[in-house]
């Protein structure tokens, strides 16, 4: 056997024999849409648009965000378009993560980077999960209408109430695309997710 064959050997063995549970422990998170309800009666045609429609997120860098806002004005990797009624299941490194909520009333304007400054708005880390090792958490979203949404209403935008579910149970909903007192306005907003062309 050669010296580099002799030197080769040992080392091989150490990386060989790292573990594998090690290198790859992973936990599961699922993202559940409920189908869309609504507490006032719709049209029959607008029912329908609802019933089909779905959510746009991403997760990167222990961040989800789920945005009302069209992603090309986003500077994030919204890769997931998960249709009402249905789920999606990701493997995740155990840690901490959050969920900012990008939210869009809509307003009338003359371009859409003048609808965004009005009426477009960020819920920044407006919930957290945790994933676990060999652990499921979830994250359900509720997309409704309810009857005391009155602007919401007239333009036909569910409320996506989210709660976020694990083994030991389930925590507080929270409705993450609504204006609220801790809402950051887009005009205002000059953080990481906003899009600018260079």
């Amino acid at each position: 056997m050669s010296k580099t064959m002799i030197w080769l050997v040992p080392l091989l063995a150490l990386v060989l024999g790292r573990p594998v549970a090690a290198q790859e422990a992973t936990g599961t998170l699922v993202v559940q849409v409920k189908p869309f309800t609504s507490e006032i009666e719709l049209k029959k045609k607008v029912q329908a648009q609802l019933e089909s429609g779905g959510l746009e997120w991403g997760l990167q860098d222990g961040l989800m965000v789920v945005t009302m806002v069209n992603k090309r004005f986003i500077d994030f990797n919204v890769n997931h378009m998960t249709r009402y009624g249905s789920e999606e299941t990701l493997q995740l490194p155990p840690g901490d993560y959050r969920i900012t909520g990008i939210g869009l009333e809509m307003v009338t304007a003359f371009s859409p980077e003048k609808m965004l400054d009005k009426g477009a708005f960020l819920n920044e880390d407006v919930l957290s999960f945790r994933i676990e090792e060999g652990k499921t958490t979830t994250v359900e979203i509720n997309p409704i209408i309810r009857k005391d949404m009155t602007f919401l209403i007239k333009w036909y935008v569910p409320a996506l109430m989210t709660r976020v579910v694990t083994e030991d149970g389930a925590g507080e909903e929270v409705a993450i695309n609504l204006r609220s007192d801790q809402s950051l306005p887009w005009r205002d907003y000059s953080g990481p997710l906003k899009f600018t062309a260079k």
